[in-house]
Formats: structure tokens, C-alpha cells, sequence
């Protein structure tokens, strides 16, 4: 607050001295000052006061002073006028409300006093100044209203703030003590300030807005070019120290006037610079840096953290992604021998078997089992798991002396190659899951990096908007800034705390956010409800102009204690809400099982980040790397986006999902496998779009099934449904199901409903 109120007074003075600037007589400068100002907050009656001074205590007509006046205060009954009806003035409004009230007083002065054609140029020239000024003003006001530290000094600032400095120290009185004038210390001090702080660059600038300046008072036309330079010598030689520069601006002046001028600088002005060198030298350093921090570049620390947090994930993703690639290419399913191995068993079976027999030398069934043609009896053999022996080659029944223990051998042998190819392949499953899910996780981690929300700095005005207003309920605030996620919506954080033993809630907290930011904003679901008499950090996120209520029925089928079915309504961050129906293979225990532990993964995956289908093709690779029996669960979810306004849908193997809108029933079905049924699944995804007075059903197989007589039946009854409340039109649907079906449940039944309402 003490900044604000100083940088007020500042306005206050800078009036009091523009008020005094006279051109031809008149002053659209102070008017054009206060016009430029009014749209920008800050004191807008002591400025008006200051303005009319500054005019009052010139060589001006008092009759000027009174008409600057009149403008002023038209300018703030138009704008009183206008706020009424919901209108708010802007910066060019203002300017020409104060060109056409001069315009009208200046018409009325010509009216009823004798005039010339020099008094109506100088009517003209005034409105059109007003308007020129207003706008030059505009910027430079701006930037002495609502500075950010760190923020860059744009040119149309710089060149406004610039000359509204010059025109203040031409509207400075006349002051001199020993021959010394006050103004040219001044504007001596100023050079050294600008080329300290800004460089060479601002310092030309402002050295060419004091030779104008200088020019004006009546010095000659060479002084533009000696302050020129003067401002650009001391912006080179910041660097060098501060003593170094004010001795070098020192002996740069005394130079330039004498080359310039062929003479030695007046005493008055050595004395001048002097002077102004001992005022630079005694600001302290702290001030001088902070002043120069204002045209340099933000750190921007948290957006550094934020980039270097989203190249990690990066670099992550990368390194799942190389590893999934990886075990991909050593996945070779084998299922079967192929005739390298089929020879090579052969092979050492004849030097096993026939190696000791006492008929070696003369058989000639060694030589038959390894023909080619004993290829084909050997495929047919892995199918079936054993040689049988009519597969046998009939050289090899005549010649063997011990056809059976051949046989014998070679069927155990072939079990072993069997069992050996269904561990091979096993591995290769193995390896094929992990890889499937180092590949999800790299989409997911890369799915993270691409949705950091971007750091959004609010504007000075309104994070000192925000702190005031907190401060009246008696609650300090800091370290405020804005995350603006992808979709747009606002998440604020800020650190707080209580001051005098004040209780203070934070959805009181929230509804100040939402006031100043013109949002709704409530807090988040993780932080305190309470403020306490210690800094704490607190998140409040903008609210969605959707809300959702859910209502669930369901039995369990006839002669089973526990149902199959398992389902999940949870709210997730960004503005959504999961629904989630599974329904486990058969009933009981099992199948509730089954469907719990997809709800259950599903669940942790989504409040974790992943995306849903995503989280649906992991889910499926944690089935299929089961070594008990298989079974499988469909997967029904469907994610309600409040914010946006919308509704997406996952099926797998799910029945029929409705949306009614109205009197109208959409149908959302997808003819998709379950979770655990193959490697690679793949679900079915809609999107529609969705307002307040929908209703959203989901439903098992043991419903719909109930339904099937018409095709059409289910959604002309969801059609005539006059219920509202979601959990009494679940609990109705069910009920006519169980109707349908004779008054028994011949499958578990489960019914989800949401509503969706606007918020008020």
C-alpha cells in the first residue's frame, strides 16, 4: 500500500508541474495529463487539484485555470454518467470528451466575445493537442502507475515517460541559488540516471528531450546535439563505476561545449553538472539496480523449473520408449520345432539309442528316421504329443530290433521339446507385456510433459487488487501466480495467512478470487479449509459451469449373495468425473473379482494421470501376464468434462450407454472384446457433447438383456421418464427390468445415472 500511495503523490506533482507548462497561453498539456491518468486508476481529484494549481500559479489567465477546470471536471461527470449504464471509458474516450468539452467552452468563449481568426487557430490547436497528448501520456502514465518488476521498458513507455519528465522540468519554477538553476541540476541528474540505469540508448533519448527542452528556454539550436551526446557518453561508461562516469560526464560536457562552441562552459552550468554528479553519487546502489531492474528481463524461475521439469519427462518417455523397443525385438514366439531341430533330435536319438544296440551294423532304420520324409510324421507328432508307431517308416518297423524302446525315448524327448517351447514362449509373453506397458508409460510420461500447465503472471494491478482486497477481510497474501491449464481453465496459487486472530475460511478466499478475476474460483480439494496466524500455501482452482450428481442401483442375481458387477464414480483434477461399470465373467465372488480389479486399477490410473485408454491397455497386460486361469471383465467408462462440456465414452465389451437430452435419446454401443481376452485391445471411443438437464445411463448386461424384446423399447421408455432425480430414475430402471424378467434376476443388473446440471 505505502508503493501505491507513493506512486500517487508522484502523479500528484507531475500534475502540479504540468499544470504550469503554457503554450501560447493555454495548457491542454495539464488536461491532456489528467485525461490520460483518469482511465488508469491512481488520485483522480488530488490530480485534478494539481492541475488546476499548477495553471493558477502561472502567467496563464485566470480564466484558462477556471476553463481547465470545467474540462476536468466534465471529463469526470461523463464518465459518472456513463458507469451508470454499465459503459467504462477508456484512454481515447477520455481524450475526446476533453478535445470537445475545450472544443464547447471555446465556442462559447467566441460566441459572446469579439474574436479573430488567431483565436480560433489556437481553438483548434488546443482540442487537437489534447488528443495528441492523451495519447503520448498514456503509456509513460502506465508504467508509473502499474510497474512489474522485471518487466522490459518498451519504446512508446520509454519515449512517453520521457517526455512527460522534460515537459515536468519545463513546468518547474524558476529557482536559482547562486546563479545555479535548480531545473539544470535536474536535468543533469536525469542524464546520469537514464545512462546508469538504461544505457546508452535511453540516454541519447533523454538527452535529446532536454536539448528540445533547453531550446524552448531559449538557448541555441547546438545544445540538442551536446545533451545528445552527453546522455550516450554516460550510458558507455556505466561500467566502469559510478565516480569514474560523473568524472567522464564531468569532462565530456566541458569538451563538447568547447567544440561546439569554441568557448568555456558558463560557471553556472559547470556547477550545475557538479552538482547534479554529487546527487547521483549519493543515491544509494540498492535503488539505483532496482530502478534498472525494471527494464531488464524476468528470471522467470518458475518457468526455468517448469521447462527443465518438462525436458526430464521428456528424457524419460525416451528412455521407456528405447527399453519397450528393446524387448519388442527379442519377443520371437517359437510354436513348433522347425526342421533343423527336428533333424538335430533325430539325429541324437540314433546315436542314443542305436549307438549301443548289438544290430547297429546291419540296421537300416537309423538311416530311415532320418530321411526328410520323417519330417511330416514329426509335425503331426507335436499335435498330437506322441510318435505312434504306424507313424513310423516301415524300414525303420522291419530293420529296429527295439522298436518300442525307440519310440519310448523319442516321445519323451519330444515332451521335453514341448515343454521347453511353451517356457520359451511364455518368456516371449512376458516380454511382449512389459514391453506393451514400458510403452504405455512413455506415452503416459509424454502425455505429462505435453500437459504442465503454462505459469500465468497476473498484471500488477490486479495482484495488488487482489492483496487489498484480502487485506480488508484481514488476510495477508503473497507469492501469488496462475497455472493456466490446456483447456483454459485457471488454477491459482498464493501463500496466506490470518492477521489479528481474524477466523477466515478459504472459500471466503475464493469468493475474493472470483470477484477480482471475474471467474468463479473455489478451493481445491486438498487444501485447508481454514486460514491460520502462519503462512500456509493454498490452491484454488476456477469452478466448472457444469455440475454432476450420480445415482446407483443393482442386485445381485438370484441365488448369489454378491454381486459381479463392480462400478466407480470418483471426481478427477481438471474438472472431470469418471464413471466406470465392469461386469466380471459369470457371478459370485469371482466375477466380482474380476471386475473389482479393473475398477480398482482404473481408478488409481486416473487419479494418477494416465490417460483412459491408456490405463485400459495396461490393465489388459497385467491380465494376460496371469498365470492363473484366464477370465476376463468388460470395461464401461465414461468421463463427464464439466468444464469443457463434454462427455467421452471407452467401451469394452460393454453394453449400450444413453444420453438423453430432453426428449431425445442417443444410443452410444461399441462392439469391442473384454479386458483379458487378447494381447492387443483396442476400445471403442466417442464423444459427444453435453448441457445442463442431460442424463447419462450405464447399465450391464443383465439390464439391457431385459430390454431386448424392442430394439427400440429402452430408449422410448428412458424417453417418457418424467423422473429427475438420478438415483430414483436408476432404482426405476431397475425395477423394470427385473418386471421384464418375470420378477427374477437371471444376471447380476447394475444401473449408473448421472445428472447434469449448470451451476447458478
Amino acid at each position: 500500500m505505502k508503493q501505491i500511495q507513493k506512486r500517487i503523490l508522484l502523479q500528484v506533482v507531475l500534475g502540479f508541474l504540468l499544470g504550469r507548462v503554457s503554450i501560447f497561453g493555454l495548457n491542454p498539456v495539464g488536461i491532456a495529463y489528467f485525461a490520460a491518468g483518469f482511465t488508469e486508476g491512481g488520485g483522480v481529484f488530488p490530480v485534478a487539484l494539481a492541475v488546476f494549481l499548477g495553471m493558477s500559479c502561472t502567467s496563464m489567465s485566470l480564466e484558462t485555470a477556471i476553463c481547465g477546470g470545467m474540462v476536468m471536471f466534465t471529463l469526470s461527470l461523463a464518465s459518472d454518467m456513463l458507469s451508470k449504464r454499465g459503459i467504462h471509458i477508456k484512454m481515447g474516450h477520455a481524450a475526446i470528451i476533453s478535445a470537445l468539452a475545450s472544443a464547447a467552452l471555446w465556442t462559447l468563449q467566441l460566441w459572446m466575445l469579439p474574436y479573430n481568426v488567431y483565436n480560433i487557430w489556437l481553438a483548434v490547436l488546443s482540442s487537437i493537442m489534447i488528443i495528441a497528448c492523451t495519447r503520448i501520456f498514456h503509456d509513460g502514465i502506465h508504467f508509473l502507475l502499474h510497474p512489474r518488476k522485471y518487466r522490459e521498458l518498451g519504446n512508446e513507455e520509454m519515449a512517453s515517460t520521457v517526455i512527460i519528465g522534460t515537459l515536468a522540468i519545463w513546468g518547474f519554477p524558476e529557482v536559482a541559488v547562486s546563479g545555479i538553476s535548480v531545473a539544470d541540476i535536474i536535468v543533469y541528474f536525469v542524464l546520469l540516471l537514464a545512462g546508469y540505469c538504461y544505457g546508452a540508448g535511453t540516454g541519447a533519448v533523454a538527452g535529446t528531450a532536454a536539448g528540445i527542452l533547453f531550446l524552448l528556454c531559449g538557448r541555441p539550436a547546438e545544445v540538442i546535439g551536446l545533451m545528445a551526446l552527453l546522455g550516450i557518453c554516460s550510458g558507455i561508461v556505466k561500467g566502469q563505476g559510478r565516480l569514474l562516469m560523473v568524472l567522464s560526464f564531468f569532462a565530456s560536457a566541458i569538451s563538447l561545449n568547447y567544440l561546439l562552441d569554441g568557448s568555456n562552459m558558463e560557471q553556472g552550468t559547470m556547477k550545475a553538472i557538479i552538482l547534479s554528479g554529487i546527487a547521483f553519487l549519493c543515491v544509494p546502489v540498492s535503488f539505483l539496480k532496482k530502478l534498472g531492474r525494471s527494464g531488464e528481463n524476468p528470471p522467470s524461475e518458475k518457468k526455468g523449473v517448469q521447462d527443465i521439469m518438462r525436458r526430464r519427462l521428456e528424457e524419460f518417455s525416451d528412455a521407456f520408449n528405447k527399453l519397450s523397443n528393446a524387448l519388442m525385438k527379442q519377443t520371437d514366439d517359437k510354436y513348433g520345432m522347425n526342421n533343423h531341430d527336428m533333424r538335430k533330435m533325430m539325429n541324437e536319438m540314433s546315436e542314443k539309442v542305436c549307438g549301443n544296440c548289438t544290430n547297429r551294423d546291419n540296421c537300416m532304420g537309423q538311416i530311415a528316421v532320418c530321411k526328410p520324409e520323417i519330417f511330416n510324421t514329426l509335425a503331426v507328432a507335436q499335435e498330437q504329443g506322441c510318435i505312434l508307431p504306424a507313424q513310423m517308416p516301415a524300414e525303420f518297423l522291419d530293420e529296429c530290433i527295439y522298436p518300442e524302446k525307440f519310440l519310448s525315448e523319442a516321445n519323451q524327448n519330444l515332451y521335453m521339446a514341448r515343454t521347453l517351447m511353451g517356457f520359451k514362449n511364455r518368456m516371449a509373453e512376458s516380454r511382449r507385456v512389459v514391453a506393451g506397458q514400458m510403452k504405455e508409460v512413455s506415452e503416459m510420461v509424454k502425455h505429462f510433459a505435453e500437459s504442465m500447465p503454462e505459469i500465468k503472471d497476473f498484471s500488477l494491478e490486479i495482484e495488488e487488487k487482489i492483496i487489498g482486497e484480502l487485506d480488508k477481510k484481514k488476510v495477508v497474501a503473497e507469492d501469488i501466480f496462475a497455472y493456466e491449464k490446456q483447456d483454459g481453465r485457471l488454477e491459482i496459487s498464493l501463500q496466506a495467512k490470518t492477521s489479528k486472530g481474524r477466523l477466515v475460511t478459504s472459500a471466503e478466499v475464493a469468493r475474493v478470487l472470483s470477484h477480482v478475476l471475474g471467474r468463479t474460483i473455489c478451493p481445491s480439494a486438498e487444501s485447508r479449509k481454514v486460514l491460520v496466524n502462519e503462512m500456509v500455501n493454498f490452491v484454488f482452482v476456477e469452478d466448472t459451469p457444469l455440475y454432476a450428481i450420480t445415482g446407483v442401483a443393482r442386485i445381485p442375481k438370484d441365488g448369489e449373495e454378491i454381486s459381479g458387477d463392480t462400478f466407480s464414480c470418483i471426481t478427477l483434477p481438471g474438472g472431470e468425473m469418471l464413471l466406470a461399470l465392469s461386469d466380471g465373467m459369470g457371478s459370485g465372488s469371482d466375477a466380482m473379482e474380476e471386475s473389482k480389479t479393473v475398477i480398482e486399477l482404473l481408478e488409481q490410473m486416473a487419479e494418477a494421470g494416465f490417460s483412459h485408454s491408456s490405463a485400459i491397455r495396461l490393465i489388459n497386460s497385467l491380465y494376460m501376464s496371469r498365470e492363473e486361469e484366464a477370465g476376463y471383465a468388460t470395461a464401461d467408462i465414461v468421463i463427464l468434462n464439466l468444464y469443457k462440456g463434454d462427455c467421452c465414452f471407452l467401451k469394452n465389451g460393454a453394453s449400450a450407454t444413453y444420453l438423453r437430452h430432453n426428449k431425445r435419446v442417443m444410443m452410444i454401443e461399441g462392439q469391442t472384446l473384454p479386458v483379458g481376452v487378447v494381447h492387443e485391445i483396442e476400445s471403442y471411443v466417442g464423444k459427444v457433447g453435453i448441457s445442463g438437464g442431460d442424463y447419462v445411463i450405464m447399465m450391464t448386461d443383465g439390464v439391457s438383456d431385459c430390454f431386448m424384446e424392442n430394439e427400440e423399447d429402452l430408449s422410448g421408455y428412458l424417453k417418457r421418464c418424467e423422473i429427475i432425480n438420478p438415483q430414483e430414475i436408476a432404482k426405476h430402471i431397475l425395477d423394470e427390468a427385473v418386471r421384464r424378467s418375470g420378477g427374477k434376476a437371471s444376471d447380476d443388473m447394475t444401473v449408473i445415472v448421472a445428472g447434469i446440471w449448470e451451476r447458478v
